[in-house]
């Protein structure tokens, strides 16, 4: 049934060899029969196709004559199909009332049949195809030319008390309507006018549309970092970094392609030995605080196993921490980015150093005659008790109601008196033991 239905629904060669010789063409053999056929019912077909088009463009209940000549004709409708001459209309009477009807137009078939068909339409058809390559527009038919309107700048130029900043040039083309976005920004977010810098910066956190200039912006941070750094303009670096806070708020964007620059520039703002002129008196410890918070952020937002990010920070980290040259105000921005990343690094890293890492700020401290060694010390002093403690204040509760004489934790073994706190951490284990032991002063403290 299968086979018959789809002879019904094509034309056969016998067929074919009439019309031929109706037109004067004869012997014609069976594969040019075959091969007109096909052609011809595909004729058949697509006009009939594109007359249902026109059927349902213009909201036609039946499908008329008018219907099939535009389909034969092929013109290009917009919004519906119209018709190359008005439409006529006839009166008739009916009962005593006049109707009126279209004027239905004679068709003559002989010259619908000797006109030559038309070119077959082509389907619409959707081809994928790049519109950038990492910032290029690949030179491809599919793509607009790009020689009159491409867009290649430099960074702007940002001055500030005599210190210019010069970024280099971005990796990719940005439309002029960017450009001045990107200007106006990174003006707004090193301005002297706090409100208008808090706003700028705040804007970063919450504008979905950064994508498009991420990169300049992290060029422009980068190398805002170096030019502060190098300077010792401590306030132009906390301006970066409270640009890249805000940007790591962001959920729409990710800094995963960045991070190789990013995480360089966080944490040289930690270990630098001078951020800013006059060390004693601008508060520069709040500023490697911060960037350390940045770090972990970084850390803890885009570790995965595949970058294992994590481990090599820590590793890079502890490297540093275990310098014998290095100075004590590097050694408080490693200590600092090691206490951010987390209760586990604490634990494993500097709570079994804890002791060896103390003593040896204490002997560089009394060889030391600079003055901001002995506040590098406190600072590190204080670090520890506070970041230390609360690492063992989390899990000695579980000792104290248990009262037992060994704790399971790896390296807090019986820790319930100021001897015991003095053996394990040294000369900073006092400290340690008021810090942890003040919550819990309802328990008794054994001496």
């Amino acid at each position: 049934m299968v086979e018959h239905a789809e002879q019904d629904n094509e034309l056969g060669s016998e067929s074919i060899k009439a019309i031929a010789e109706s037109v004067g063409v004869k012997d014609l053999n069976g594969d040019c029969t075959a091969y007109l056929a096909k052609q011809a019912l595909l004729q058949a077909r697509t006009i009939l196709r594109d007359a249902l088009k026109y059927k349902l463009m213009t909201h036609s209940v039946e499908l008329t004559t008018d219907h099939m000549e535009r389909a034969n004709k092929r013109p290009v409708p917009i919004y519906a199909s119209t018709g190359q001459k008005p439409r006529k209309y006839c009166m008739a009477t009916s009962r005593g009332r006049e109707i009126y009807g279209a004027q239905d137009e004679e068709v003559d078939l002989d010259t619908i049949l000797s006109a030559p068909p038309p070119k077959v339409p082509q389907d619409v058809q959707v081809k994928v195809h790049w519109l950038t390559i990492e910032g290029s527009t690949p030179t491809i038919p599919d793509n607009p030319p790009m020689e009159d309107d491409k867009l290649v700048i430099d960074a702007p130029v940002v001055s500030i008390d005599n210190v210019e900043a010069v970024n280099s040039v971005a990796p990719h083309e940005i439309s002029r309507e960017q450009q001045l976005y990107f200007k106006e920004l990174t003006t707004k977010c090193i301005s002297n006018e706090k409100q208008v810098r808090d706003e700028a910066v705040h804007s970063l956190s919450t504008d979905p549309g950064l994508a498009a200039v991420l990169p300049r912006l992290t060029v422009f941070i980068i190398e805002g970092i170096r030019v502060g750094l190098g300077d010792c303009k401590m306030y132009y670096i906390q301006y970066m970094l409270e640009m890249l806070d805000n940007l790591l708020q962001n959920k729409a964007i990710r800094l995963e392609k960045f991070l190789h620059d990013i995480i360089p520039s966080v944490i040289s703002c930690m270990v630098c030995t001078q951020i800013c002129g006059r060390p004693l008196e601008q508060d520069h410890w709040s500023v490697r605080g911060f960037a350390s918070r940045i770090l972990a952020g970084l850390v803890r937002s885009h570790n995965l196993g595949t970058n294992q990010i994590q481990s090599r920070v820590i590793k890079m980290l502890h490297h540093a921490l275990d310098k014998q040259n290095s100075g004590l105000v590097s050694t408080f921005g490693v200590l600092a980015g090691l206490c951010e990343l987390g209760s586990l690094t604490i634990s494993t890293i500097v709570l079994p150093e804890i002791r060896n890492i103390y003593r040896r700020v204490e002997l560089k401290c009394a060889t030391s005659q600079d003055p901001i060694d002995r506040h590098a010390k406190e600072r590190i002093k204080e670090l520890l008790v506070r970041k230390c403690a609360h690492v063992v204040q989390e899990h000695l509760p579980e000792l104290l109601r248990y009262n037992l004489l060994v704790y399971s934790f790896e390296h807090l073994p019986e820790l319930l008196s100021v001897d015991d706190y003095e053996q394990k951490f040294g000369d900073i284990g006092r400290e340690m033991f008021y810090k942890v032991m003040r919550p819990t002063s309802h328990m008794p403290m054994m001496k």
